[in-house]
């Protein structure tokens, strides 16, 4: 088990993932799929103005930073032809789904449903980019998400008490990012 202040480096390694997403679309090199990026952006903002009006001062920009490179990265697509990713029909049913458990997310009163119900809109909010992963694995940056990957790693690693309000959205995002990065690179091998 780690030191607890390594939580906060490995939040830092991970979040330098996502800027380097942001790298890559600005070159051309990956094309993030709209959808799921635009609600990787928006559901850490509703988070953050929730956190505001409530009074949480210094944690709530965590929150804002979780969902302003998201939203970076949404914005330079429309910037770079490169950057492109057409959105089919399915994605816009899973938008819909994971709005449905924001909504959900934001009414219930039990902290741990609430997480699970969070959880679950960001799962279907990544299907898209999991399924663009495994089937166009050139228009994915494998080496941002194994960053990703290894920053949630150690973060895991330094949790102290194991339950579910401290260990599943970083084990989740540990998992994600890990699989995004084996697809992504697995596949580039073949090509």
């Amino acid at each position: 088990m780690l030191p607890e202040s390594f939580a906060i480096i490995g939040a830092i390694i991970g979040s330098l993932g996502g800027f380097y997403y942001l790298y890559e679309t600005i070159a051309g090199k990956a094309q993030p799929n709209r959808i799921t990026w635009l609600l990787w952006g928006v559901f850490p903002m509703v988070i953050f103005v929730a956190q505001r009006a409530q009074g949480v001062k210094s944690l709530s920009w965590a929150s804002f930073a979780a969902g302003f490179t998201p939203l970076l990265i949404v914005a330079v697509s429309f910037f770079n032809k490169k950057a492109y990713w057409r959105s089919e029909p399915r994605d816009y049913y899973l938008m819909a789904a994971a709005i449905i458990g924001i909504v959900l997310w934001a009414m219930t009163d039990n902290p741990n449903l609430a997480i699970l119900f969070s959880l679950l809109a960001d799962m279907l909010a990544g299907i898209p980019t999991l399924i663009k992963s495994y089937l166009h694995p050139h228009s994915e940056s494998w080496v941002a998400y194994a960053v990703s990957a290894f920053g949630f790693g150690i973060s895991f690693l330094s949790i102290r008490t194991h339950n579910f309000e401290n260990t599943t959205f970083v084990a989740y995002l540990f998992i994600l990012n890990g699989t995004f990065a084996v697809l992504a690179s697995r596949s580039r091998k073949h090509q």
